[in-house]
């Protein structure tokens, strides 16, 4: 997590000012704002992914690029789907459609008004709604009025949207439910798995540090715990290929990637719901702990762990079909088509 300082500055930055010039795009355009990342959080990487397919299905012509307005140079290569890129800070406001991630809606909403470039919010999470009033760079008036001032709004999950229908109650605009893709998921029979565990240090950082600590020397010699931390979308992948449990340490969710790989290759899942998450996690590759009991967590794990060294573990299919299902081309393709409906009627 960011802390309080490094989001202040995250959202008051904009190295590059943005320019409108009319004409200057010769067709209809989505453009996802971003923030600059060192490593793929899982809000980019759906969000670059969106702009591929985009691209890719020419559907009404439309075409999408990423801004990331803080810097017009920003390269990455951590992104299993790279998306165009707009290497400026040119806007049409007769061509371009911008999608703001929740947490710098005020900020680029407020901008996009005064400029006249009609834009949507892109809720990823519907927890990180308020971030900007939290940290005190604007007031809930201004936040709200960001809201209704947009053209649409996305909403990635039904506990996402229930969010922004509970903060927002008369925003009457309808909103769009979104759907992403998780389709590099590979998993094996649980025999040639190794036996690992692993989890992301930087969700809940003192839960998962109580957790290790509460482990102790209880694992069998034979198991390894390994942190997943500072690599690509693919090395994620790569890893959950391997290992037999993930411990899940989501913290208000929008809908949370690494538990859904996880299970979709083939890992037992053990953790916080984020809330959000219990969109998927009734199923029976998920067992869910409630935030903050530690002990269980434990409990849950040291069980896991016994089930797996005694044979008796199984990978239930259905439950990694209903995943597929849920985060699949299919629904995304839906959504997208029903995306660029609307901008279309918007522009």
């Amino acid at each position: 997590m960011f802390s309080k300082g490094t989001i202040q500055k995250r959202l008051s930055k904009i190295l590059y000012p943005l320019k409108v010039e009319k004409g200057s795009q010769s067709q209809k355009s989505m453009l996802f704002l971003l923030p600059v990342q060192l490593y793929p959080a899982g809000g980019a990487i759906v969000a670059h992914y969106h702009s591929v397919v985009i691209s890719q299905l020419q559907y009404k012509e439309f075409k999408s690029e990423v801004l990331y307005s803080e810097n017009v140079f920003y390269r990455t290569k951590l992104f299993a789907d790279q998306a165009a890129l707009r290497c400026d800070n040119k806007l049409d406001p007769d061509k371009d459609f911008v999608l703001v991630p929740e947490i710098l809606a005020q900020r680029y909403g407020k901008i996009f008004g005064q400029l006249g470039i009609k834009y949507g919010i892109h809720v990823q999470n519907g927890y990180s709604i308020g971030v900007e009033v939290r940290v005190g760079n604007a007031s809930f008036q201004q936040l709200k009025d960001a809201y209704e001032n947009a053209s649409l709004i996305i909403g990635n999950s039904v506990d996402t949207i229930e969010n922004i229908k509970t903060i927002f109650p008369d925003i009457s605009k309808e909103i769009v439910r979104s759907y992403f893709v998780i389709n590099k998921a590979r998993h094996q029979p649980i025999e040639n798995k190794k036996n690992i565990i692993t989890y992301m240090p930087r969700k809940l950082s003192k839960h998962s540090q109580l957790v290790l600590i509460f482990l102790g020397d209880k694992l069998p010699s034979n198991w390894t715990i390994k942190s997943i931390h500072g690599v690509t979308e693919q090395e994620v992948y790569d890893i959950f290929y391997e290992s037999k449990i993930f411990l899940s340490f989501s913290e208000f969710e929008g809908l949370a990637m690494p538990p859904a790989m996880a299970a979709m290759s083939g890992n037992r899942v053990i953790g916080y719901t984020g809330e959000a998450n219990k969109e998927y996690f009734h199923l029976s590759c998920f067992e869910e702990v409630h935030c903050g009991d530690i002990k269980d967590f434990v409990a849950k794990i040291l069980a896991a762990v016994e089930r797996f060294d005694n044979g008796l573990e199984t990978i239930d299919e259905q439950a990694i079909a209903e995943l597929k299902t849920l985060f699949s081309e299919e629904k995304q393709q839906q959504f997208i088509r029903q995306l660029v409906d609307r901008v279309d009627e918007i522009l």
